[in-house]
């Protein structure tokens, strides 16, 4: 094994767990119309929408940077490059937390089948609302390299800068979800906790089968 990210292994099973029940109750309330839900949607809504020029511009540009065509040639990317680094447990890590997060994201949007905002979109937007497939692949994506840059990343400094970065892509991505008026807060709260657990959920099968050794 490869003692550059020896040190920095954990197992995420509990973390894991949480994140999947948050996820799972996150999604039940959704599902049944919840007051707190409501509630949450029309608070954020107020707080963050306006009309500024400007503001329409960044959002309708930044949002494209969570597509589904753009996350996945990411995602090829990272694993070509992995896989010419001879990191092949990572480069499986990678195709296979994208793969079962954005599967499982499509499969609870037709069993949820929450309806996007009835208002003016400033983007396209097409099927169902719940969860944000936005935030889901942004946040698997970018959880992704936060792990991979934790584990691969020697300099301090450089790592730290790193991952700040890649927590900010999907905040940015889901604020413009929201402010773009084609998801709920809550669509996109829920895509986040969706994302972050399936990517420690594939860091602990990683860690078991692979940096464990």
């Amino acid at each position: 094994m490869d003692t550059t990210y020896y040190h920095y292994k954990r197992d995420t099973i509990v973390p894991a767990t949480i994140f999947t029940l948050l996820y799972a109750t996150w999604a039940i309330l959704v599902s049944s119309g919840s007051q707190l839900i409501r509630n949450f949607d029309k608070t954020v809504i107020n707080a963050i929408c306006n009309h500024n020029a400007a503001s329409v511009k960044f959002t309708t540009a930044f949002t494209n940077l969570g597509n589904t065509s753009v996350i996945v040639v990411e995602t090829i990317i990272i694993c070509v490059v992995l896989a010419f680094c001879r990191k092949y447990a990572f480069a499986f890590f990678t195709a296979g937390t994208m793969i079962t997060a954005n599967g499982y994201n499509w499969l609870i949007k037709h069993a949820v089948e929450r309806q996007r905002p009835l208002t003016h979109h400033l983007v396209d937007a097409h099927g169902y609302s719940f969860p944000s497939g936005h935030s889901v692949g942004s946040a698997a994506l970018f959880g992704v390299l936060i792990v991979l840059t934790i584990l691969l990343v020697r300099n301090w400094t450089v790592r730290s800068l790193l991952c700040f970065i890649w927590a900010l892509f999907p905040l940015l991505i889901g604020y413009t979800r929201i402010f773009s008026h084609v998801h709920y807060p809550s669509d996109v709260v829920g895509g986040f906790l969706g994302g972050i657990a399936f990517v420690l959920i594939g860091y602990t099968f990683l860690f078991h089968y692979y940096l464990e050794e």
